[in-house]
């Protein structure tokens, strides 16, 4: 029913946001952590250089000191000398006596002049200047941050019964869909493929670890070098950036196709396998665990599809307020609401272990089925569904698909000579 969806709707939005400020919770004290510890070590820093300045001048002070009290003990016995000299010694003796004195005197007196002439007698300070941009910090920096709350549109979509009744007509129009072959790209170790936002189209190239960009007759457009081995499925989020999902190193790379960089990397838990993208939201496959949920704003991640039984090599795919995802190892075609919610689930023998997935304007789910190498077309409601091509249409090993609404073209990624046929 319509009130329980939006409610399961509602609850899931409330757990998204206790995740999110736990999220936002945690980011705030670190980065308070790195703060504090970022001016620990420089007060750390800062202190060592006050402790060696003293050190310094202090070892300065005391050399000096110790030379005036050694020139002080002279001076003190020279003044014992005169008194003797006058006291005890001949005419001769004091004349040479004081000749002697009168040569330490000279030299002492150099001895004073020479603290004047070299500076050790001028006052020594210490200084310690704190630097401006730290202190400004008390007075320019006045928050951490900002938060604010953002809606996009809803997951949940209510239908009237007259959408129901047209649903019901479109079920029926399965058995009227036919493909024609239109080109056939001779490339090999394809295991993805999706159409840019100008129908190009866009495979991922497993062995030679690279996407290639080609025009509809099959064209070689561009080509882009990736970083790491063994991609396996692509996405486009918009007209400049990919998705490319990487399931040996659990990561998902959003790479930028004007430049060929990676403009950024997100680590998954497990091994992810088929992506696409959905109001603002990245999911895709991870075996052992379901589908999961990237918001691409603010990098927060969930279990939209709870599925511990989903295998290697399960493709997903959305359209309007549907997900519709692969099992390879169970044989089967899910189909969900866009807030998790199972809402059919497809097994025969016409699919064998399935891997790519792709939807039409009409809701028409498109299923490779390598296990007897074909394309199966289900009905949108899953209860009705016929092969569509074979290995005698050009059908073999497929991997990925990609449908365009658009031009009504389906891209089937064989993994040797993928194809392009036209609906008709």
């Amino acid at each position: 029913m319509n009130i329980e969806r939006v409610v399961k709707d509602r609850k899931q939005n409330l757990l998204e946001i206790q995740k999110q400020k736990q999220k936002f919770h945690d980011e705030i004290k670190q980065v308070r952590y790195k703060i504090n510890e970022h001016l620990d070590t420089l007060e750390q820093r800062l202190l060592e250089d006050l402790y060696s300045a003293e050190k310094k001048v202090k070892s300065q002070l005391e050399e000096l000191l110790a030379k005036l009290a050694e020139n002080t003990e002279k001076v003190i016995s020279m003044e014992n000398n005169i008194s003797a000299i006058k006291e005890y010694a001949s005419d001769l003796q004091a004349f040479l006596g004081s000749k002697m004195i009168e040569t330490e005197i000279q030299k002492y007196e150099t001895f004073l002049q020479s603290l004047f002439d070299d500076g050790s007698l001028r006052i020594i300070d210490i200084n310690c200047k704190i630097e401006d941009k730290i202190t400004d910090i008390l007075s320019t920096v006045t928050s951490l941050g900002s938060v604010s709350i953002e809606s996009t549109s809803p997951l949940v979509s209510i239908k009237t019964g007259k959408e129901i009744q047209a649903q019901t007509k479109l079920i029926a129009s399965i058995s009227d869909i036919t493909m024609t072959l239109q080109s056939k790209f001779q490339f090999n170790c394809i295991t993805g493929c999706f159409f840019s936002f100008t129908g190009d189209a866009i495979l991922v190239q497993d062995g030679y670890q690279r996407l290639l960009i080609l025009k509809e007759d099959g064209t070689l457009k561009n080509e882009i070098p990736l970083s790491n081995s063994n991609p396996v499925d692509i996405t486009c989020i918009d007209d400049k950036t990919v998705a490319i999902s990487f399931p040996y190193s659990k990561q998902i790379q959003i790479i930028k196709v004007s430049t060929k960089t990676v403009d950024r990397t997100i680590q998954t838990a497990g091994n992810c396998y088929g992506l696409c993208y959905s109001y603002d939201n990245l999911l895709f496959c991870e075996s052992g665990k379901g589908i999961q949920k990237v918001n691409m704003s603010d990098n927060c991640s969930s279990t939209l599809v709870k599925d511990n039984t989903l295998s290697a090599w399960s493709y997903v795919a959305t359209s309007k307020d549907k997900i519709f995802y692969t099992n390879n190892s169970k044989h089967t075609v899910t189909c969900c609401s866009l807030t998790g919610e199972k809402m059919w689930e497809y097994k025969d023998q016409l699919v064998r272990y399935p891997r790519g997935i792709a939807v039409d304007k009409d809701l028409n789910v498109y299923i490779a089925s390598p296990g007897n190498n074909s394309i199966v077309v289900l009905s949108s409601d899953g209860k009705q569904a016929r092969k569509l091509l074979d290995k005698d249409d050009g059908i073999g090993n497929p991997f990925g698909l990609a449908f365009d609404v658009k031009k009504e073209n389906l891209l089937v990624a064989n993994y040797h000579e993928p194809a392009l046929y036209r609906l008709s």
